[in-house]
């Protein structure tokens, strides 16, 4: 097969993987399997941000996404919600840059090892297990961090220099944590005789960037919303101080569990990133922070949105690993990485499990959401959050749930993913706000709806 025909291959295969993960999000996202956290709260940051209310302001949280992570890069996608009025144009935009994420590896790694070893290493990104579990995450601005970093590791190699620091930049603005991958990678490039330079600049940018957005940015954020202390994450993600926190995290990391969670993740690449241990180290000290996290998290289970700063690097490493397997090795090689990244990849069960058509009873919910009025206020569970036109008036049950409810509206359904809750908490909230003298239930069904008593014109119709 010529250069040509298996670049042609791998446009393909990433135009298929895009058209059906994408299928499969958006028929999740219409049978109201998506949430409010972290889909909706993405959106909203974009669309208060472009309307003109406080940046990357979230009404569910009360305060600014940036209070939390300082992700800049984000912004970009502001002009978005004014075009569409749902956030399933996120959903779209998670999973274009995961495709054109692969093809810049495909474009990578054909610099450094053979085109078929090339077009594995993409397949295996593409649907490997831990691949599908950050991409049908929805939604997180980390997502762009794949096609950034192989961008810029590309614009290295090909001595463009203005792109890679334009795409290191976009990097950093994604996620505060990035910056400690980004050292790392400068760090190895000081080791290198000619990029010498380019990874001291490379370490610096990196170290400001962490100080500023820790010290600074995100402390700003936090006394401006009247927020508890600075080190947030740092208290609810380990839990722990002192000397025997210390000796808890360290047994966190080094624990058997932990090793096989690193094993699954190398796993992907048929371990031939272990063949450029330089390079994979790179994506060491994000390894070992979240393995260090509570165990049970989703941060500690290395599964999710925590996979997209650690992924690339782990690719990267199997893509100069690969060029150094022997020769006699390059032929059966990539057959071996696809086996063993797809033998256990989830996309077909999850297609099998996507409904394809609506739902009745999640179309029934759908209409009758769009009945509660723009100008109401509304506490909602939270994956019908996503369904709801915005408004800066909006609050969610179970989750950053306000103290008391005094919205117009109240909203819950048993139809879809119920996270926070299952039917048993929702039938029991369901009987404590029929029975509140301040509501009165306006429709029942897949949809409850309970309507604040003398809510004002423009109500939602009794039933």
């Amino acid at each position: 097969m010529h250069s040509a025909s298996r670049r042609a291959v791998a446009i393909l295969v990433c135009a298929l993987a895009l058209t059906v993960q994408c299928a499969a999000g958006l028929g999740g996202h219409h049978a109201f399997r998506t949430n409010a956290f972290d889909l909706s709260v993405f959106d909203y940051a974009l669309w208060t941000t472009a309307t003109g209310a406080p940046v990357a302001y979230v009404p569910m949280f009360g305060y600014s996404l940036f209070a939390q992570h300082f992700m800049p890069t984000l912004l970009l996608l502001a002009p978005l919600p004014a075009l569409f009025g749902s956030p399933a144009y996120l959903i779209v935009v998670q999973t274009l840059l995961y495709a054109g994420a692969a093809f810049l590896l495909f474009e990578l790694a054909r610099r450094r090892t053979t085109e078929t070893i090339a077009l594995a290493l993409m397949v295996a990104f593409l649907f490997s297990r831990r691949s599908y579990s950050a991409v049908s995450s929805y939604f997180y601005i980390e997502s762009a961090e794949p096609i950034l970093v192989f961008g810029l590791v590309l614009a290295l190699w090909s001595e463009r220099r203005v792109w890679y620091w334009v795409l290191l930049g976009l990097a950093l603005g994604c996620k505060e944590d990035v910056a400690m991958y980004l050292a790392a990678f400068g760090g190895l490039l000081i080791l290198r005789p000619g990029q010498r330079r380019t990874g001291a600049l490379t370490v610096s940018v990196a170290a400001a960037w962490l100080l500023f957005t820790m010290a600074v940015v995100i402390p700003h954020f936090r006394t401006a919303y009247s927020l508890e202390g600075a080190n947030h994450f740092v208290d609810a993600r380990y839990g722990v101080s002192g000397v025997s926190g210390a000796l808890t995290l360290a047994g966190r990391v080094l624990s058997t569990s932990s090793l096989a969670k690193v094993a699954t993740i190398l796993s992907a690449t048929a371990f031939v990133s272990l063949l450029a241990p330089a390079w994979l180290a790179v994506a060491v000290p994000g390894l070992l922070l979240n393995l260090a996290a509570v165990p049970g998290s989703v941060q500690a289970e290395l599964t999710g949105h925590n996979l997209w700063p650690i992924l690339p690097w782990v690719f990267v490493a199997a893509a100069v690993g690969a060029a150094r397997l022997p020769a006699r090795h390059r032929r059966w090689y990539p057959w071996l990485i696809v086996v063993v990244s797809c033998i256990d990849a989830p996309l077909p069960r999850a297609l099998a499990r996507t409904p394809w058509h609506t739902p009745p009873d999640a179309q029934v919910v759908a209409s009758e959401l769009e009945r509660v009025p723009v100008t109401a206020s509304v506490t909602a569970q939270p994956n019908l959050i996503p369904h709801l036109a915005r408004r800066l008036d909006m609050h969610s049950l179970g989750a950053y749930e306000p103290a008391t409810l005094q919205t117009d509206y109240v909203l819950l359904s048993t139809v879809g993913d119920l996270w926070p809750f299952d039917v048993g908490p929702i039938e029991r909230r369901s009987r404590a706000l029929a029975a509140d003298p301040r509501y009165e239930q306006a429709v029942s069904g897949p949809l409850l709806v309970f309507r604040r008593r003398q809510a004002g014109a423009g109500a939602h119709d009794s039933r």
